[in-house]
């Protein structure tokens, strides 16, 4: 009985050394990304861009591609700021898909929408 209780003791010991290893080393694994954006349409139909990096010593550009891989606006951000905000305007767009990335130094984040013109219903009235 006493070397069986010895046993599951061991066991248990061991089981748990193993969970808390694997957490810890999940923990040391995971990295936080040093480049935060934010991109959302606003009311009037334009494109805002929020920017908050931990890496002020790095310029920022923010680019939009067409889906064929042109770049139709570029801008950037001179390194120093380190929380900013665009409004882009894209009423110039054409029709199609397309891409907003923003870099700084190694990290790069990208988000895709899509420009389309509003469709309008036929209205058919019998009177």
């Amino acid at each position: 009985m006493r070397k069986s209780i010895k046993n599951i003791l061991v066991a248990f010991v061991a089981v748990t050394s193993l969970a808390f290893t694997a957490n810890a080393e999940g923990r040391d694994n995971t990295k936080t990304s040093d480049l935060n954006t934010g991109v959302f349409v606003n009311k009037e139909g334009k494109i805002n861009v929020t920017v908050d990096q931990a890496n002020v010593d790095a310029a920022t550009t923010i680019s939009i591609i067409n889906e064929i891989g042109e770049v139709v606006y570029s801008e950037v951000v001179e390194r120093g700021n380190q929380k900013f905000g665009r409004v882009l305007n894209v009423d110039k767009l054409e029709d199609g898909q397309y891409e907003i990335e923003v870099k700084s130094k190694n990290e790069s984040q990208t988000k895709t929408f899509q420009v389309s013109e509003p469709k309008t219903e036929r209205v058919i009235e019998i009177q």
